[in-house]
């Protein structure tokens, strides 16, 4: 990418600078950009990597969004998640979606084992993933 996408990103729960980079190349609908960000993340499956930063982030705000006062953890965000907008996920983000663990209100959250499910998956559907996350995560911006 030759250059950079200004924008008002309030992606406060992704934490991978090439993550948010992907968000901005998103939010300027720049497809250049979004094209390849989108093969440097499914590249980039490890831990600590940018496809488990926009999980990390999207489980973060996902969790926020739909718990409540009685929500006990630890808790599978799945488990959280309104019926009708799961409708909206790929079959396969539903999968990761169910191996993601938030262990306390605060936000500790588990996604090794959903980053596991996510490497067994083909590239197109790890690809319907990444896009649900980032359909996610920019839901509220722009």
């Amino acid at each position: 990418m030759a250059h950079r996408h200004p924008s008002k990103l309030n992606a406060e729960y992704v934490e991978h600078p090439r993550a948010r980079s992907l968000l901005k190349a998103e939010l300027a609908n720049c497809a250049e950009c979004r094209d390849a960000s989108n093969e440097e993340v499914l590249d980039d499956m490890e831990r600590g990597g940018i496809f488990e930063s926009l999980l990390r982030g999207f489980v973060a705000k996902q969790s926020e969004r739909w718990r409540t006062t009685t929500t006990t953890y630890p808790v599978i965000l799945h488990e959280l998640v309104p019926p009708d907008e799961a409708k909206h996920w790929a079959t396969p983000t539903r999968e990761v979606v169910r191996m993601c663990v938030i262990k306390s209100r605060r936000g500790k959250i588990s996604t090794s084992d959903a980053l596991t499910e996510a490497r067994l998956l083909d590239v197109d559907d790890r690809s319907r993933v990444l896009d649900d996350l980032v359909d996610g995560l920019l839901d509220d911006e722009g």
